[in-house]
């Protein structure tokens, strides 16, 4: 009976100690963290599974946990998880890290990762504990089976996806990846062999390597203006689904008299500056969705200059992606683009005709750009961080 009392007498204490281990077991659960921001810069978040948002600054770097949200606006972040893989994002890039979970048996971790928009690099971990074979990483229109490689992945609003396998250390393939959909698999195993997929119906296009390009310099802009490798198997696709789907029966034979005429051609798909909204951060849909007129125009500029036609002449520079200077030159409705994007970006127009002299003083690179002799326009740029 004393007994009785006595634990009646103690129950509230007993309730609230019983409370507080429970609400304590819970809340380790819950924050228990599966990586850290190691790098950051620029403006950046994390927004949790219940939709808190927690900017990244030098006052307030949260840890990583199971259902985080990355994402980037004008800022760049580095994540390394516990088996020392890491996930670096660019700007304008978000990615749904959906479960990460660590055994002790490899074989039972999992690591499941959407990449929904922007340009991320996923390097896998070094320390064995998660089995290859548990890790998945998908895009809106494609799944990439991961055995021990580094590659980066490149989104448009659309979903559409560019996928570039990197070298290691050594240069060589850091690994193999299958890249996956509705349509087919590629497979990417050599440094800098790239696929890129439209949809999740189309087959991803073969395996191509990029030349000439480094991990630092692979952004947003590679998929804006595919390197032309990537662009000539984008045309040979599009051209075998074009012929797989023209049969007898769609042919109206009475009604289809210009054979020759190239449709292309119609002005209504003419690409002009008045479709660029260079202030919008978001303006990567609008300019993939004229991907093919840059196509064009590019490789028309390309042409003219290797034939030494005089319709342009550059100097300490060439059309497509420069090492020494950085910049991306490229042509856009009879103007030449010079577009620079390291640590800022830089974005000049000039008439094809113009003569022109772009002296830049920037980080890793200071020396003058010729345009048909530059005697004309001087243009002087100096950028500091």
């Amino acid at each position: 009976m004393q007994l009785f009392k006595l634990i009646r007498r103690m129950l509230p204490e007993i309730v609230n100690v019983l409370l507080l281990l429970i609400f304590s077991i819970g809340t380790a659960v819950q924050a228990a963290p599966i990586g850290n921001i190691i790098e950051h810069k620029g403006s950046s978040s994390i927004e949790r599974e219940k939709g808190n948002v927690i900017a990244v600054s030098e006052s307030s770097i949260p840890e990583i946990q199971i259902n985080d949200t990355a994402e980037t606006a004008d800022g760049r972040m580095l994540i390394q998880f516990l088996d020392e893989a890491k996930l670096s994002l660019t700007e304008n890039t978000r990615v749904y890290i959906d479960k990460v979970y660590y055994d002790p048996d490899p074989a039972k971790s999992k690591m499941v990762m959407r990449m929904a928009l922007g340009t991320a690099r996923f390097a896998s971990g070094r320390l064995g504990m998660v089995n290859k074979n548990n890790i998945d990483i998908t895009t809106p229109t494609a799944t990439i089976s991961v055995r021990g490689t580094d590659f980066t992945t490149t989104i448009d609003e659309l979903g559409r996806s560019l996928i570039v396998l990197l070298p290691d250390e050594n240069g060589q393939p850091s690994g193999e990846i299958d890249v996956s959909n509705n349509g087919g698999t590629v497979t990417l195993n050599e440094a800098y062999a790239t696929t890129m997929v439209s949809s999740l119906d189309t087959i991803p296009t073969r395996s191509v390597i990029i030349n000439n390009i480094t991990p630092s310099i692979i952004d947003n802009m590679f998929i804006v203006s595919p390197p032309k490798e990537v662009r000539e198997q984008m045309d040979e696709n599009l051209a075998d689904d074009l012929n797989a789907d023209q049969g007898l029966l769609d042919v109206d034979f009475l009604e289809f008299d210009g054979l020759d005429q190239d449709y292309l051609q119609n002005d209504e798909l003419e690409f002009s500056e008045l479709d660029i909204d260079f202030l919008d951060v978001d303006f990567l849909t609008d300019m993939l969705d004229v991907v093919e007129e840059l196509i064009r125009t590019t490789d028309n500029l390309e042409d003219k200059q290797s034939r030494g036609g005089g319709a342009i002449n550059l100097k300490n520079a060439t059309v497509g992606f420069n090492t020494d200077s950085q910049y991306n030159v490229f042509a856009q409705d009879g103007d030449v683009v010079f577009y620079r994007n390291v640590n800022g970006k830089i974005s000049l127009t000039l008439g094809s005709a113009a003569q022109a002299s772009i002296t830049t003083f920037a980080e890793g690179y200071s020396g003058t750009i010729y345009l048909n002799g530059g005697e004309d326009i001087i243009i002087v740029i100096s950028q500091t961080q």
